[in-house]
């Protein structure tokens, strides 16, 4: 999936998480997307045609949703189409930075060339600065990690603010917001350097330019002057400045009494500016134009790479359910009970919990449940053979406190009985129920659920709060 199909595949999943009262987005707009995408993409029945149906048959159904919403709600153009400007500034900022340095002045001045130009060896040293720095950040990842939280911050730009349209189309955009720059923070990143390097290395060939533009109409005296170094001094700096450039081209080197001769208060006047000329645009090829160059190309294969393949977490509840009614068999939700007695209506909501979180022809199976302080070892293992691809849900109460000696040793031990995905489902029904009318119940809620969750973190299994008495479907 392409970058510009994953944008619409993520704005959707925004929409349809954050639109719960169906204002932008009816069921029925939702069914018949899914219906269409099927039959488009040749999925009916489990047929597919091509090497990613799956990535093929969430970007046609998001775009059959946008294209309808977006004539009913011209405001959501603004999210779903990127500014042009972002996409102008990859070439306009390159050359916004070769003129820089082609028309620079400071560093070659009319008829006077410095040997100590500040800001010549300023552009020498700044970049390699940023090569140490670069090779710092590849050996220290939380270096390189922060540097990519930085792209990865929420950003909303103002036309959307400006034209955000109802309340619910401005939740939707937010949420997108948020999750676009987090999924695309490393695109945007490996985009950010290609454009800086780019920019960098066209500025050095810039200055390089500058230097032979003017010695075309003027004829430079080279030189140097100083208040505190002395010949020997500037002799050993310039010979370490221009070793790349001399070891190179085997260009000869300068004596101590070249150098002496180059001082701009010495009697007569020194010739031979050609040279230093070309030992300088020499000298900025070499540091700045083709490392710069290189690792444009290095961060433009990785730029084209997520591009062309743009990374999104299927296993996600949105997509797994979407993805969930492709298969040719209905998937199943597993349910084993932990002291937990499964009555007809709750037995009933587990079917539209299953749906919710598989598709809509999955459905789900209550397996014998666990008595409270049972021993793992006197438990058989539930029979796997033979089944379609599955989830497995561990369903607890919220009202019950988590124990590790207890609920810990429940979930290891289907961890280690059971293949595929285990999610704790913890039922928040009876809890809600007994708080109803009490003081502080949302308080006491959300801190029995945040206990749950920290739980289920300790033993590496997702948590997921249901409403057995309130099931999705209603």
């Amino acid at each position: 999936m392409d970058e510009r199909a994953a944008r619409d595949v993520v704005l959707a999943h925004a929409l349809e998480t954050t639109d719960d009262e169906h204002q932008l987005l009816r069921a029925e707009d939702r069914r018949e997307a899914s219906l269409s995408a099927r039959n488009l993409c040749g999925l009916q029945g489990g047929r597919d045609a091509g090497r990613d149906p799956a990535g093929s048959f969430l970007q046609t159904r998001a775009a059959l949703l946008l294209d309808g919403l977006e004539r009913r709600a011209p405001a959501l153009k603004a999210m779903r189409h990127p500014p042009r400007l972002a996409a102008l500034a990859g070439w306009l900022l390159p050359l916004a930075a070769f003129l820089a340095g082609a028309l620079t002045e400071r560093i070659a001045n009319p008829h006077r060339m410095d040997l100590l130009s500040p800001p010549l060896l300023a552009v020498l040293g700044w970049n390699l600065l940023m090569y140490a720095l670069l090779a710092v950040s590849v050996a220290v990842p939380p270096l390189r990690r922060r540097g990519a939280a930085l792209f990865a911050r929420p950003w909303l730009p103002q036309g959307w603010r400006r034209r955000r349209g109802s309340p619910a189309l401005a939740a939707a955009g937010a949420r997108f917001a948020l999750d676009w720059q987090r999924l695309a923070a490393p695109l945007h990143l490996a985009r950010g350097k290609r454009i800086l390097h780019l920019c960098a290395a066209l500025f050095g060939a810039g200055v390089a330019l500058s230097l032979y533009a003017r010695g075309l109409t003027v004829e430079y005296r080279v030189g140097w002057e100083s208040t505190f170094l002395d010949t020997s001094q500037v002799h050993a700096i310039l010979g370490v400045l221009f070793a790349p450039a001399t070891w190179l081209f085997r260009v000869p080197g300068f004596t101590p009494a070249e150098i002496a001769a180059l001082r701009f208060d010495a009697d007569g006047f020194a010739t031979g500016g050609a040279r230093w000329v070309h030992l300088y645009a020499a000298l900025l090829t070499i540091v700045v134009v083709i490392p710069r160059l290189a690792l444009a190309a290095v961060a433009r294969w990785k730029e084209t790479r997520l591009r062309a393949d743009f990374p999104l977490d299927m296993g996600l509840p949105y997509y797994r359910k979407l993805l969930g009614s492709l298969s040719p068999v209905p998937l199943r939700l597993r349910v084993i009970p932990y002291s937990f007695a499964v009555d007809a209506a709750r037995g009933r909501a587990l079917q539209a919990v299953a749906r919710s979180m598989l598709g809509d022809t999955a459905q789900a199976t209550v397996l014998p449940g666990w008595d409270y302080g049972a021993d793992p070892q006197d438990m058989p293992a539930p029979d796997s053979a033979g089944e379609p691809a599955t989830v497995t849900a561990a369903l607890v109460n919220l009202s019950a406190t988590p124990e590790a000696e207890n609920h810990g040793a429940f979930l290891d031990h289907l961890a280690r009985a059971l293949p595929g995905k285990i999610v704790l489902a913890v039922d928040q029904s009876a809890y809600a129920a007994r708080l109803d009318g009490q003081a502080g119940a949302d308080r006491r809620l959300e801190e029995r659920r945040r206990l749950w969750q920290d739980f289920g973190t300790l033993h590496k299994v997702p948590v997921t709060f249901v409403d057995l008495l309130h099931p999705p479907d209603a």
